[in-house]
């Protein structure tokens, strides 16, 4: 399973131009510049590389870094409980 904190610093890097040093878990996606167009498409490249399906009200205005982890180790379990009950 992908490590979702790498995946994301490795996101906000590449896609957006963010130093993963500027990157900490209580700092809001809007503090790194991420409006709502950002956060959409942050989304989907998310979905892309992890198969989570996050929507914008799960990115709200005043989420975190660390919400954005927390909710995508929260899907990735969600999944992996599903995979390991269909096996």
């Amino acid at each position: 399973m992908p490590d979702p904190h790498e995946t994301l610093l490795g996101i906000l890097e590449a896609h957006f131009g963010i130093d993963r040093a500027e990157v900490n878990p209580s700092v809001p996606l809007t503090a790194l510049e991420l409006d709502s167009l950002a956060r959409a498409e942050l989304a989907l490249i998310l979905r892309d590389r992890l198969g989570v399906a996050l929507t914008e009200e799960d990115l709200p205005e005043g989420a975190t870094v660390r919400n954005v982890l927390d909710l995508l180790a929260a899907r990735m379990e969600e999944a992996e409980a599903l995979r390991a009950g269909g096996a």
